[in-house]
C-alpha cells in the first residue's frame, strides 16, 4: 500500500517538497494543498511585477496546478483550507471554496504555509492607499 503525503502549502517550500517527495518515492500518493487560487510563484518577485520591472504577470508563475499535477502526479488541491490536524488519528479536516469538507487520512504531514503579513506599528501605514503584498490576488 502507497503511502499518502499531505503538503499543506503549495507556494515555494511546499511545491518544492512535493517535487522532492514525487523523486523520492514514484508509488506515493501526494496532496498538494493550499488556501489560495495558485501555486507555486516567485512570491519576491510580486513587488518587482507591481513596480513594472516585471511587466508580464504570467512571468510570476513557475508552474500552474494542472502542469504540477501532470508533471509529477500530484493531487493539486487549490482553494482549499486546512481547518484542523488531529495528530493522533493522522487526518487533516479540508475546507474548500464551494463549502464541502473531507477529513483527509495521511501518513507523513508537512505544513509549508508561509507566513503573515507583519506591518509594524509606524504612524501612517493604516491609511487607505498603504497596501501589503504577500499573494499573486494581493498584487
Amino acid at each position: 500500500m502507497s503511502k499518502r503525503i499531505v503538503i499543506v502549502g503549495a507556494v515555494a517550500g511546499g511545491a518544492s517538497a512535493a517535487a522532492k517527495a514525487r523523486r523520492m518515492n514514484e508509488d506515493a500518493q501526494i496532496v498538494l494543498v493550499d488556501a489560495g487560487p495558485y501555486i507555486s510563484f516567485a512570491n519576491c518577485a510580486l513587488p518587482y511585477y507591481v513596480g513594472g520591472e516585471i511587466a508580464e504577470r504570467d512571468r510570476l508563475f513557475v508552474a500552474s496546478a494542472k502542469l504540477f499535477a501532470r508533471r509529477f502526479n500530484v493531487d493539486v488541491r487549490t482553494t482549499t483550507r486546512v481547518s484542523s490536524v488531529d495528530r493522533a488519528a493522522k487526518t487533516v479536516t479540508l475546507f474548500r471554496s464551494d463549502g464541502a469538507s473531507e477529513q483527509l487520512p495521511y501518513d507523513r504531514l508537512i505544513l509549508a504555509t508561509g507566513t503573515v503579513n507583519l506591518v509594524p506599528p509606524i504612524k501612517g501605514l493604516d491609511r487607505p492607499n498603504i497596501f501589503t503584498c504577500r499573494t499573486v490576488p494581493d498584487v
